[in-house]
């Protein structure tokens, strides 16, 4: 084939007929979309600013320039329609999913990239810049098999949420453990007024040295998505409910990118609030890196 012919199968959809050759480099952006959310039914339509939410994740992932094809996977008719109207490329998925790697792994078996970008899609504020870098991670090292991104936590009732999920890492950049308690315990740090009895005075201590939020962004080597339901469930991701410790209970390393940035994920319906204030904020170009 010829680099011309190649190069016009670079596009951020996928081709009409026929699958490009496989390489550990080409990258594949999915955004799993479901209707059914038990927390918040609905809610990739959900709408922001006059926009569905989720055409403001499918057009921030097509900003992320490493990317070779961007594609929404959901289960629903409805979101296909809205995004396909968008200008964008959905594509159907079983209804009998669970979580989103399930449905990410069906979507991109009718692909052959190396490389598959799990985009959670309820992620409006998506860093695009960010998740270019953590692509870039998994090129420069192709023993890695699964990559993250995190991003500075430094407000205290932040750190207490369940819904935050918090990592902490090796000085390899590596994660440790993820968990929806505050980790690691700030309750001793130097400085914090009576740090053995407050928590939320050890957070004020160490704000900006080190805590991270995880971000629901996900970079998988195809081997591990391909191998991933047969990877068995243990304690850790039960207790927790965190599909990411699947990994780390069978011994697999996940690379953690830290990246600057004011993005917030949708969990329930008052969260658009905090998302529409953030983009009324925020300059329009704005890429976390």
């Amino acid at each position: 084939m010829s680099r011309r012919r190649e190069s016009s199968r670079e596009t951020r959809r996928p081709p009409a007929a026929g699958r490009p050759p496989q390489t550990a480099d080409r990258a594949l952006v999915v955004i799993p979309a479901r209707y059914g959310s038990t927390r918040f039914a609905g809610k990739p339509l959900a709408v922001i600013r006059g926009v569905p939410m989720i055409v403001h994740v499918f057009r921030r992932a097509s900003k992320i320039r490493n990317a070779d094809a961007v594609i929404v996977a959901t289960d629903d008719p409805r979101i296909k329609a809205i995004v396909d109207d968008a200008g964008g490329t959905a594509i159907m998925t079983s209804s009998e999913h669970t979580t989103g790697t399930s449905r990410v792994r069906e979507a991109a078996a009718k692909f052959t990239h190396g490389i598959v970008v799990n985009v959670q899609g309820d992620e409006p504020l998506l860093p695009a810049g960010a998740v270019e870098r953590l692509i870039d991670a998994m090129r420069e090292d192709r023993s890695l098999m699964m990559g993250t991104l995190a991003a500075p936590l430094e407000d205290p009732a932040e750190f207490a949420r369940p819904d935050v999920v918090k990592v902490v890492c090796d000085r390899d950049g590596n994660a440790l453990y993820f968990s929806r308690s505050p980790i690691p315990y700030p309750g001793f740090a130097p400085g914090a007024p009576d740090a053995r009895n407050s928590a939320a005075d050890g957070v004020a201590a160490v704000a900006g040295k080190g805590l991270l939020r995880h971000l629901g962004v996900y970079a998988f080597r195809r081997e591990l998505l391909m191998l991933w339901r047969r990877l068995p469930q243990g304690p850790l991701e039960r207790l927790e409910s965190l599909e990411q410790l699947r990994a780390l209970e069978s011994g697999y390393r996940i690379r953690v990118v830290v990246c600057r940035t004011d993005a917030i994920g949708v969990d329930r319906p008052e969260d658009l609030k905090k998302v529409e204030q953030a983009l009324r904020s925020r300059p329009a170009a704005r890429r976390a890196r």
